[in-house]
């Protein structure tokens, strides 16, 4: 497994903190964007992604753990601005499992920083439920469950495993949204130019009694928008 660390984001979206990108392999097939309508796929972003591991860019796992570890304590940091979570090879047969060996390695090096990520592994899966509520159960990196639809995203809070976010349509409102009653906040980097990541740090609360919603964006945003409106 292949990391690529950047020690400060060019992204004004994000802000100038540490973000990382992981190879492509480490997507779950469950992942209804893969291969499709992933922002990530496109544009400079994505012929950085292509390149990592296989184009001889980043470091393996242990080394990338290594430097998230030499971080300063409390740094704000996005692990995978493309990828998620490492695929266990071993046990990844029909259902997409996560490495419970490398995702300790990784919260237990960065148990001092204040750092965040998503995944779209299926957490229906026992296995990948457990690896998941271990991680948030550790403080310093929070995981964010993924969700696709208002639907699967307060399916996904009723479990109490960790924070969740959800993709909606690029039209949507900027307030009131809710999924069965949880409020939705919808990401204040996209809803105000003097907002970023490094400011913001919301998806990086673990306890947070609200679901980040993310407006579809990227060049296929607008293609995703119009299938998560007739969703």
């Amino acid at each position: 497994m292949w990391v690529s660390l950047t020690a400060k984001s060019g992204n004004r979206k994000v802000g100038a903190i540490p973000v990382s990108t992981t190879e492509t392999a480490s997507c779950p097939s469950s992942c209804p964007m893969k291969d499709t309508d992933c922002y990530a796929r496109f544009g400079p972003l994505g012929m950085h992604w292509r390149k990592v591991g296989e184009g001889g860019r980043g470091d393996n796992w242990s080394a990338f753990c290594r430097r998230v570890a030499s971080f300063l304590v409390g740094q704000l940091w996005r692990h995978n601005q493309a990828g998620d979570l490492p695929k266990d090879a071993n046990l990844s047969d029909s259902t997409d499992r996560l490495d419970a060996a490398k995702c300790r390695e990784l919260s237990e090096a960065s148990e001092h920083t204040k750092g965040w990520t998503y995944t779209h592994y299926d957490v229906s899966d026992s296995h990948n439920r457990d690896v998941v509520k271990r991680m948030n159960s550790m403080p310093g990196l929070t995981v964010n469950l993924s969700a696709d639809s208002l639907e699967e995203a307060a399916e996904l809070f009723a479990l109490g495993i960790g924070p969740v976010c959800v993709t909606i349509p690029d039209n949507s409102p900027t307030r009131g949204n809710m999924a069965d009653g949880v409020p939705i906040v919808v990401c204040p980097a996209q809803t105000q130019d003097s907002i970023s990541c490094e400011q913001c740090g919301l998806c990086q609360v673990k306890e947070r009694k609200s679901i980040v919603g993310f407006m579809a964006h990227g060049i296929a945003g607008k293609r995703l928008s119009k299938k998560l409106a007739a969703a």
